[in-house]
């Protein structure tokens, strides 16, 4: 009886090690959140017209959004201060996306019009569901944050 208690509790360890390890809380000061180029294998080549003059820096604070079927947040600044372009795009999974700070413009549909976006204010949240195709502008050098689950992939319409 012991040797099967023993065994029992040996396993219970074993399994609860991985458990516990991603239980654990997480947490990133501004001095910890390093930006860099938008990963190349993000995204299905290089964006089309108006896009690419000024690409986006990201940030991944967890996760990683490469993964298939990993939760993933990570953040996205404009590098001008200028009104930045993003073509229309798709994703293959849904992406959730909250305004930190700036004005972020989104539109639905297959062509870029900065005049059918609608403006989202710092504090703003949207969800657009894989497969939409959408564009936005990137005004005040806005920040945004996406969550997600991986993979994520930037589709350019073209």
């Amino acid at each position: 009886m012991f040797v099967k208690i023993a065994a029992l509790t040996t396993l219970i360890s074993v399994i609860s090690v991985p458990v516990l390890a991603q239980n654990t809380h997480t947490m990133v000061g501004p001095d910890a959140v390093k930006w860099q180029p938008l990963p190349k294998e993000w995204t299905n080549g290089p964006p089309p017209p108006p896009g690419g003059k000024a690409p986006p820096e990201v940030a991944i604070i967890w996760g990683d959004p490469s993964k298939e079927g990993e939760p993933f947040l990570f953040r996205l600044r404009s590098t001008t201060s200028d009104e930045t372009p993003v073509p229309p795009h798709s994703h293959p999974t849904d992406e959730r996306i909250t305004v930190l700070s700036g004005v972020f413009c989104l539109g639905v549909g297959d062509k870029y019009d900065p005049a059918a976006c609608e403006d989202m204010k710092a504090g703003s949240y949207m969800v657009m569901p894989k497969g939409i195709h959408h564009f936005a502008v990137s005004k005040d050098r806005s920040v945004i944050e996406i969550y997600g689950v991986g993979p994520f992939k930037i589709n350019w319409v073209k």
